[in-house]
């Protein structure tokens, strides 16, 4: 069994397979769904891993190195997708070996983690892990009348054109303001944007200029991005006037745990509920907790403490807050904690409290204030 690295020479037959495999779902075209990730390059084709049959593809696993800047640190991820395999040549073992072949890489090249989307089960075989935290709130033009009465905003949107450069960069500039985010390439920037047939506004102030943007879905039911300029902080305006000049009744906003909005939005949603971010595989213990357990300090206020989890097979690693900071480092003291790989995912990352994971001890209490770490991305980011 060979596996092949893919080349432009590639792409044609690449996407045919995968629209193929995935058809069976719905119609798909991963070109126009990605344009960030599938293009005939062979710096993305690269990416995508191969097993061939007589010359032709017969299975197919993407991973695609992405940088994640988390305050001060950056993290190196890899982002899996794009997994299929032929309807008539599933049970050979192709899917495994590609993905083993992948997280093989991973370590080898120094990933710090990786995510994807798919099933559970089927994808902890290779130790990833539904984990992570994602806030869903909705909102309806109810809520807004019971809150603002009458009065309407007067922020206006405009798609973003593909040509307005200006106002791109100006979007590029207010993504680098948030503390932890994707580290977009700037010749893949727009493309990200306009990426799971999402469509990126422009949000006008009265005054005519920039004040933000948002990234909406197809039919604006919708945000899975929305940033502000730092002056007046019109975050929350801007949400408001969406909801307003919409055709439908509410607008639903995916937010990370570090948005602004948790708590203006919080306040006045109709409904909110939390989920996992995606299925997360750990790979650099150590680097990954140091950097979301500062992100999480930056957050909020933690109390002080230390504690060390074991988790089997990967070490232990002592996690502490003092007054100089956040750290977590690999030690060899003895363990508060005691817990597999998958446990730690959900312990660390949830979105289930620590104490549904684990059995009460002193420790619990600890980590029960600390976490869930913030393990979440745009959907924009998604592959």
């Amino acid at each position: 069994m060979r596996i092949e690295q893919l080349t432009a020479n590639d792409f044609e037959e690449a996407m045919d397979f995968m629209n193929m495999v995935f058809g069976a779902h719905g119609p798909h075209d991963f070109a126009s769904l990605l344009p960030a990730l599938y293009q005939p390059t062979d710096e993305l084709m690269k990416c995508i891993w191969a097993i061939r049959e007589s010359g032709r593809i017969v299975a197919i696993v993407g991973s695609h190195p992405l940088e994640w800047k988390v305050l001060s640190a950056t993290l190196n991820l890899s982002g899996i997708g794009g997994v299929s395999s032929h309807p008539k040549r599933r049970g050979k073992g192709y899917m495994q070996e590609l993905m083993k072949h992948c997280v093989d890489e991973m370590h080898s090249n120094g990933v710090h983690a990786s995510w994807l989307g798919g099933q559970r089960q089927r994808y902890g075989y290779f130790g990833y892990e539904k984990c992570g935290v994602t806030y869903e709130y909705n909102l309806s033009k109810n809520n807004l009348r019971h809150v603002f009465g009458k009065a309407k905003s007067n922020i206006t949107f405009r798609p973003l054109d593909q040509l307005d450069n200006t106002h791109l960069k100006g979007i590029a500039d207010l993504h680098a303001t948030n503390s932890i985010r994707r580290m977009r390439p700037t010749n893949h920037f727009d493309t990200i944007l306009r990426s799971w047939n999402n469509v990126p506004y422009i949000a006008i102030g009265s005054d005519g200029r920039m004040i933000g943007y948002i990234v909406a879905s197809s039919d604006k039911s919708s945000i899975v991005e929305l940033t502000g300029v730092s002056e007046g902080k019109p975050a929350f305006e801007i949400a408001r006037a969406w909801i307003e000049q919409q055709p439908g009744s509410s607008v639903r906003f995916d937010l990370p745990p570090w948005q602004e909005l948790l708590t203006p939005l919080g306040n006045i949603a109709e409904s909110y509920s939390i989920h996992n971010s995606g299925n997360w595989l750990i790979l650099d213990w150590e680097s990954t907790v140091d950097a979301l357990l500062n992100a999480r300090l930056s957050i909020t206020k933690l109390n002080e403490g230390r504690v060390v989890i074991e988790i089997i097979s990967q070490g232990r690693f002592a996690l502490q807050i003092d007054s100089e900071g956040a750290t977590c480092k690999q030690c060899e003291d003895d363990a508060d904690i005691s817990i597999d790989a998958a446990a730690a995912h959900r312990l660390l990352f949830g979105p289930l409290p620590p104490e549904t994971i684990v059995p009460p001890c002193e420790a619990l209490y600890t980590l029960s204030q600390w976490c869930p770490l913030p393990l979440s991305w745009s959907r924009q980011d998604a592959v």
